[in-house]
């Protein structure tokens, strides 16, 4: 219950969630309206078998009529009612979801919940999914359970009403009970033995289905990622191993899924009977008062319906426990992603931690170690103006793209000082990136792309080698998996150069290269920035390409 009311909270914190609110009261008020038809309807069962048992063919057609009003009234009210609550689930499902792509995205959470002890598995499922399914829940379970509340107590209260005169007498033990509105007690007494078998029953189903959803979001995820890298796989004749991995995937949902369908069918065992009957128990509960002479057929049909009535609103825990146990679980996988997603920004805030310095960068005394404490690299101190560069090379494992990741203020594990320039800076890492939209979009990113960059970004892919038929056609075509390491990187020279930047970090940026192209487009670089600072970390000296720069070698 404590992740429910959490995650509540955030679909009222924002404007567009206290619309929703308002919504919700208006939901809320118009099932009270259906409560209202529902009790004139256990009114018009005794007014239609009375006038079925008296033969009167007027008070019938009366009745009939009556009949189609409220059956319209009803209809139309709860199509309105249908239509705000989908309306308010796609309010509250955006309000939810910006909440969380804030969580996720804001502080880098992203990455550190994928990099560190705190990874978490499928955020996308996460987002995409529970947030739809706890949203679906909350707006269905939960207003049903209010509506529940209110129409138990109206339909307690008729019920009292209408079993006033109503005592049942018996002997126990050779001792006389007479109990007044027997009805009344019977029916909790009843639902409250049910609900708690069914709980009983019904108890483990809350983890099979959170792992249940585990594994769904596994195996999908094994498929995109075979569908992501299908050419090194092709290329390396991996099919084999790949559809080994999808069936041990496919193989633990069939497993869970097994115990998941018999966990239901041991529930079903008992709810399925009980929902059958729970309509029919009232009126063999009942059946002593007709049969002794107190009430009429029409009265035996509206006591019948109020205790049906009340029945069912009790019961609405044994209907309801499979939804219920899916509410609970997706509400403690979204708070369990919040709380994952806090501790992930807790630790950029702790490796962001870096000075400023206004046009220079330093290093004093850094030491970068492994998540385990243990020493990874120790640098030198070098201090480097606006203007200055260097390359930082070593040999393979040594750390040096942790380095780069510690100066970028993504990696908490160091000690020592780094000042960072305040000026205009970009992050170029080996692993190339580019969202979708094409050449333009690739080269424009981080920052949106606009109409008028257009010709200027035509301009650069020419000046980085790409030619002009291939410009034209991939311009603003998503097609650029196909592209080679050296072609993707051209793309990151192309971004430098669209940016402008004052300070470039970059970590094997031109390892793709053949010697003369890395040669053209880093002179390239220094020609169009000549004021830039460069850091490059790369595997071999390029420092003689840019003035006042230096090799370090790790």
């Amino acid at each position: 219950m404590k992740n429910i009311i959490l995650l509540m909270k955030l679909c009222f914190k924002s404007r567009q969630g206290k619309y929703g609110y308002c919504y919700a009261l208006i939901i809320i008020c118009l099932n009270i309206v259906l409560i209202k038809i529902s009790l004139e309807m256990i009114n018009w069962n005794k007014n239609f078998f009375n006038a079925l048992e008296k033969y009167d063919m007027q008070g019938v057609i009366t009745q009939l009529i009556v009949f189609v009003l409220l059956t319209i009234s009803g209809a139309i009210t709860y199509l309105i009612v249908e239509f705000l609550r989908k309306t308010l689930v796609i309010t509250w499902r955006k309000v939810l979801n910006d909440s969380i792509l804030d969580k996720w995205l804001n502080n880098k959470a992203y990455w550190y919940l994928n990099n560190h002890q705190d990874e978490i598995d499928n955020p996308d499922q996460r987002i995409s999914e529970d947030c739809l399914l706890f949203i679906e829940r909350l707006t269905n379970e939960g207003f049903s359970l209010i509506t529940q509340c209110i129409g138990l107590f109206s339909y307690f209260m008729l019920l009292w009403q209408i079993t006033d005169n109503f005592v049942l007498n018996f002997s126990l033990f050779n001792i006389d009970i007479s109990v007044s509105h027997y009805l009344i007690w019977l029916a909790p007494i009843y639902v409250l033995f049910t609900s708690c078998i069914a709980h009983m029953l019904g108890r483990p189903l809350k983890n099979l289905l959170i792992e249940q959803q585990h594994l769904e979001a596994n195996y999908r995820f094994a498929l995109t990622r075979f569908r992501e890298s299908k050419e090194p796989i092709a290329l390396a004749n991996g099919e084999k191993v790949e559809k080994q991995q999808f069936e041990q995937h496919f193989n633990h949902i069939i497993k869970n899924w097994y115990l998941l369908i018999k966990r239901q069918l041991i529930l079903g065992c008992f709810t399925r009977p009980y929902y059958l009957t729970v309509l029919s128990v009232p009126i063999f509960f009942s059946l002593p008062i007709y049969l002794i002479g107190k009430v009429s057929l029409g009265s035996l049909m509206q006591i019948s319906k109020s205790f049906s009535n009340v029945v069912t609103n009790l019961s609405w825990f044994i209907f309801n426990y499979h939804k219920l146990a899916e509410l609970i679980a997706c509400s403690y996988r979204l708070t369990q992603f919040f709380e994952k997603a806090n501790q992930a920004a807790r630790q950029y805030q702790s490796a962001s931690q870096l000075e400023i310095n206004q046009d220079a960068f330093s290093i004093d005394d850094l030491t970068i170690k492994k998540p385990d404490g243990a020493v990874l690299l120790t640098l030198p101190n070098f201090f480097l103006n606006k203007g200055d560069s260097v390359v930082i090379s070593g040999a393979s494992g040594i750390g040096k793209s942790t380095f780069f990741k510690v100066i970028s203020g993504l990696y908490p594990n160091f000690e020592g000082k780094i000042k960072v320039p305040k000026l205009k800076t970009l992050f170029l890492s080996q692993n190339t990136y580019f969202p979708v939209g094409g050449l333009a979009h690739a080269i424009s990113y981080p920052q949106p792309l606009f109409e008028k960059d257009l010709s200027l970004i035509k301009q650069l892919l020419l000046e980085v080698g790409f030619s002009t038929e291939f410009i034209d056609r991939n311009l603003l075509s998503d097609n650029l998996k196909t592209l080679s390491g050296g072609e993707k990187q051209r793309l990151m020279i192309a971004r430098i150069l669209m940016h402008k930047p004052d300070w470039i970090f970059m970590d094997e940026t031109t390892n793709a290269l053949d010697k003369q192209s890395e040669k053209q487009l880093l002179k390239l670089l220094k020609t169009n920035l000549p004021n830039s600072s460069f850091i490059i970390i790369s595997h071999t000296d390029i420092s003689n390409y840019f003035d006042k720069c230096y090799q370090l070698n790790l």
